[in-house]
């Protein structure tokens, strides 16, 4: 791990220097990873100093399955709302949410604080942030409105859900466009979410780093890699827990190319590794189709793994409402399969 920590440190390094030779700044188009993208964020005005920001999303889904088990129907509602506050050289963000996202626990009507952290901005490039942040690893976005595709790319009980979480701490951020970096301490990092085992939130039960470095090798082929470690009780088998994150994004014109490779340690003995591979294209201003392939390898509880194909179709009827189908289809080395159907309704604000 401590090479990976070097190799991650080398190429912030070189990003800074060639940020500055290309003549980058943080408010060009680039990577958004330890930016202020408070800033930059469409919402609408409350005053001068707040905006307001959300989405109310609708999901119909079945789900057939091969394994003695009855097909499983249902609706799931979920509503976020986010306040963007500007007192520079201070920002913050509030995010609410409102019903459920997880095809296993329909409980509408559930209220969350996904995010509120503040932000103190040294410069345009230089922050600190502190407070509750989603953390960074992953290629997928926590945010519906920001997706490919209805669900996220690795099946399990919170398959509509990015894999990212939110957690507590204080994170240092650099940003100037071609490069951005980021280093974090928090309470946890929940690298075992996808195994539902893991439910700690002090600090006291554990400590959590994470680090990360993003470059634009081109003006359209980005490049990033994370490492984060969580320690302490609560962890899977009460062990010292890795993950390493890397991913590759070419987005040139209307044509969105990824992959994304996961590592996960739990312990000694227990690993497993995920691999995503993602074709986008825009047809239209209001079409667009995803294709993508998803292989998850787990150990953890007995050695399994999964193969998922995704074609999602995309319709912008409007600015502001889209109208996304998704079939899917997951076949496990057990035998079993699954073939999963969505329709969503997004009306974002």
């Amino acid at each position: 791990m401590k090479k990976f920590v070097t190799l991650i440190l080398s190429l912030a390094l070189v990003g800074s220097a060639f940020a500055q030779m290309s003549g980058y700044s943080s408010q060009s188009n680039g990577t958004t990873l330890g930016a202020n993208e408070t800033l930059t964020a469409d919402g609408i005005a409350l005053g001068n100093a707040v905006k307001l920001r959300g989405y109310v999303n609708t999901i119909l889904h079945r789900q057939d399955t091969n394994a003695n088990q009855s097909p499983h129907d249902g609706t799931i509602a979920h509503g976020d709302m986010d306040f963007l506050i500007d007192l520079s050289p201070v920002t913050a963000e509030v995010h609410l949410a409102a019903g459920d996202d997880s095809l296993t626990n329909n409980a509408q009507g559930d209220f969350s604080l996904e995010q509120i952290f503040s932000r103190y901005s040294f410069n345009q490039d230089f922050h600190l942030t502190f407070g509750r942040q989603v953390t960074v690893l992953g290629f997928e976005s926590d945010e519906y409105t920001d997706r490919y595709a209805v669900t996220n790319s690795y099946r399990g009980e919170a398959s509509l859900n990015s894999g990212k979480t939110y957690v507590d701490g204080v994170r240092l951020n650099y940003n100037n466009g071609m490069f951005g970096f980021i280093l974090g301490l928090h309470d946890t990092y929940n690298i075992d979410t996808r195994t539902g085992t893991r439910d700690v939130d002090d600090l006291e039960d554990g400590m959590a780093i994470d680090i990360a470095a993003s470059v634009m090798l081109a003006t359209t082929l980005e490049l990033r890699l994370g490492f984060a470690h969580e320690n302490g009780p609560g962890t899977a088998n009460d062990d010292d827990v890795n993950q390493v994150n890397g991913w590759i994004a070419w987005k040139p014109n209307d044509l969105t190319l990824a992959l994304e490779l996961d590592h996960f340690d739990f312990g000694d003995s227990i690993d497993g590794w995920d691999m995503m591979l993602l074709a986008n294209y825009q047809f239209t201003d209001i079409f667009a189709a995803t294709l993508r392939y998803a292989h998850m390898d787990s150990e953890l509880n007995t050695h399994m793994q999964t193969d998922r194909v995704t074609l999602a179709l995309l319709f912008n009827i409007t600015e502001h409402f889209d109208i996304n189908i998704e079939y899917s289809h997951t076949d496990e080395d057990s035998g079993d399969n699954d073939n999963e159907f969505y329709l969503q309704a997004l009306l974002a604000y």
